[in-house]
């Protein structure tokens, strides 16, 4: 496809856009104490030298009360010759660069925020923050601000601003009717409440003028009982854009608490979500550029999007976290090189832990963007890799494109390791056209198969180094119980068979990784019911907080089919009666018919292989699951870094 609508250029403004493709806003934790950084710089420069017609910040701190280190402080005049530096550089590959302004309010993942502020005293619900309520003047001052920042913004070279007016964060909360329970000018009806946007959008477009890009981000549902619905949004769009006519719209969804995760949907989510809501929005805003966001998977997506004319422009965050060149490889006919997003949210459990942010796929995504591919090798050798899951193969490629010779061993079958069977999962689909991306790339390297993955297959190779991608495996459990099986068994076993089991399964989750999950759904397919034990207070520890609300969701509206049970082990299991114990008291349960106990445990690295090969002379390295037990994100990683070392 030649993706005529997707690269046909736009105005904004009076700005002409490449393309109709943006990076839209993603925190990224790379600004350090309110200040832009070289990382931050070269994190968004790779995504405009990738291509994209419009590249979005992050949220930028609009007001002095919404200062945190991690944001910089667009309010902060000594910010000035930074955000000055990083306009020139997104420019200079061709992207027009919108800041996005933001101001948090009561919104929190973290503590509670002692000094926050809000249209009224309502607590928020996913930091319990309750903020104290702004008063008039305090809000006309707010106001203000925000238009000094964004005329900051305009005086450092950027192409415009776009206004935060979704996630839960402070213009959000004037505009719910659960949050604001004002009775001033800044409350009351859509036109009240709307207010303070509104005078953000005036008074920015008074200050900037009207060759000044001016986005506006605002909520299609926030998901918030009583809040905004579909009906309430297509108010709040008509009335926002009846005075300042923005020069686009992008909606979004969620709130803070039980609809965070629609922020951001996953893997499990069908492509574009909530495209349908977007309909009766863009009516309501009278031919305003509509930004399309949320889950579009590809070049041929995006461009039946424009086609149908629901939307003008494509907001890619995580696709192009993922790939910043997927832009130019749509552009030149390779949208098959493109490597696509799995859309796990790892990159958003990241900064959610206050880590720079990363990404499951791209081990060079973020602060490593800066730093330039590995140089050829200097003398080329032979590298056997054993192991041709996520890590071995990630391994096999780099070396082999830095000139290595490379045979990768594996056991035969289809390439991907145990990360092939999580992509068979339900709703892990995406997973699996990764390891066809990273399968085509250890083919187009030039990277030799052979079966095997013993020390005399290594050793009959040859080889001048070799690298083990061995992966590890499950430990088994501690109490007594003949028959049950890790938890890869199991579905391996289930997937060949896929047919209906019935009866009670059970599963042991002490690992609390999304396949574990996945499985549970599996599980859920097979059997009548599902008892789900933990030895931990909660289930889905180990996975990012928007995904994990998906892990719940899903369970949950499996009603009484599903129990979890938190801190239990299996003690014993006779036939099919197993006793479970409590972690804490020790009393113990008896639970009859059960048809299958299945565990997903801490995993141990596979050993012996390494100290044969170092007997015989041979230089090894690890990556993957052979180092410690690690989840994707780190395999890809000991890949890269593997591969580069070799």
């Amino acid at each position: 496809m030649d993706y005529q609508r997707l690269f046909s250029p736009v105005t904004l403004a009076g700005r002409p856009l490449r393309n109709r493709i943006a990076f839209g806003a993603m925190t990224t934790r790379m600004p350090r104490d309110g200040a832009v950084t070289p990382a931050l710089v070269a994190h968004l420069t790779a995504r405009a030298a990738g291509g994209a017609g419009m590249v979005v910040t992050e949220a930028l701190a609009a007001c002095r009360s919404a200062a945190v280190p991690a944001r910089v402080a667009a309010f902060d005049e000594a910010q000035l010759p930074g955000l000055a530096r990083l306009a020139e550089a997104v420019a200079g590959q061709g992207a027009a660069l919108v800041g996005q302004l933001w101001h948090a309010g009561n919104a929190h993942r973290d503590a509670r925020a002692l000094q926050a502020v809000g249209p009224s005293a309502v607590v928020d619900a996913a930091s319990w923050t309750v903020p104290r309520a702004l008063t008039g003047a305090e809000v006309e001052g707010l106001v203000e601000e925000y238009a000094d920042s964004a005329h900051r913004l305009q005086r450092a070279g950027f192409a415009g601003v776009e206004i935060s007016a979704a996630h839960g964060f402070l213009p959000l909360q004037f505009l719910s009717p659960v949050t604001n329970l004002r009775t001033d000018r800044w409350g009351g009806d859509s036109m009240g409440r709307s207010a303070f946007l509104r005078a953000i959008l005036a008074t920015v477009r008074g200050r900037c003028g009207a060759g000044f890009i001016l986005g506006v981000k605002l909520p299609a549902e926030d998901g918030v009982p009583g809040s905004i619905d579909p009906a309430e949004a297509a108010r709040l769009v008509a009335a926002t854009v009846a005075e300042t006519r923005p020069d686009y719209l992008c909606f979004s969804q969620g709130s803070h608490g039980p609809s965070l995760w629609m922020h951001a949907p996953d893997m499990h989510e069908p492509p574009m979500p909530f495209r349908a809501a977007w309909a009766p929005l863009r009516h309501a805003a009278s031919g305003v550029p509509i930004a399309a966001i949320g889950r579009i998977a590809g070049p041929a997506m995006a461009e039946a999007l424009l086609e149908s004319g629901d939307a003008d422009l494509v907001m890619l965050s995580r696709p192009l976290f993922a790939d910043p060149d997927w832009p130019a490889k749509a552009r030149a006919g390779s949208a098959a090189a493109i490597r696509p997003c799995i859309y796990c949210n790892a990159c958003w459990g990241e900064i959610d832990r206050a880590s720079t942010i990363a990404c499951s796929v791209n081990p060079r995504a973020g602060a490593a963007d800066a730093t330039p591919p590995p140089p050829p090798a200097a003398s080329p050798r032979h590298i056997v890799v054993v192991g041709n899951g996520v890590a071995g193969m990630q391994a096999a490629a780099v070396a082999a494109e830095r000139g290595h010779r490379v045979t990768l061993l594996g056991r035969g079958g289809q390439a991907g390791g145990a990360a092939r069977l999580h992509a068979r999962l339900p709703g892990c689909g995406d997973i699996g056209r990764f390891l066809d991306h990273l399968d085509r790339r250890v083919t187009a390297a030039g990277v030799a198969r052979q079966k095997g993955e013993t020390a005399a297959d290594v050793l009959r190779l040859a080889p001048d180094q070799v690298v083990l991608a061995t992966g590890a495996a499950m430990v088994r459990l501690r109490g007594d119980c003949p028959g049950a099986l890790p938890l890869r068994q199991a579905v391996a076993m289930l997937l060949a068979r896929d047919r209906p089991r019935g009866g009670l399964a059970v599963l042991y989750d002490h690992d609390h990784t999304a396949a574990t999950y996945a499985a549970a759904e599996l599980l859920l397919a097979r059997f009548d019911r599902l008892l789900l034990l933990t030895p931990r207070d909660a289930i889905a520890r180990d996975v990012p907080a928007l995904y994990a609300q998906g892990v719940h969701r899903r369970l949950a509206a499996q009603g009484d089919r599903v129990e979890i049970l938190i801190h239990r082990e299996p003690a014993a299991l006779d036939r099919d009666v197993l006793r479970i114990r409590h972690l804490l008291s020790g009393a113990e349960r008896t639970v009859p018919g059960v048809a299958l106990l299945t565990y997903a445990t801490p995993r141990r690295p596979e050993e012996g292989l390494e100290a044969a090969l170092v007997a015989q002379g041979i230089a090894v390295l690890r990556a993957g699951d052979a180092v410690a037990p690690r989840l994707m994100m780190s395999a890809v990683q000991d890949g890269q870094r593997v591969g580069e070392a070799v």
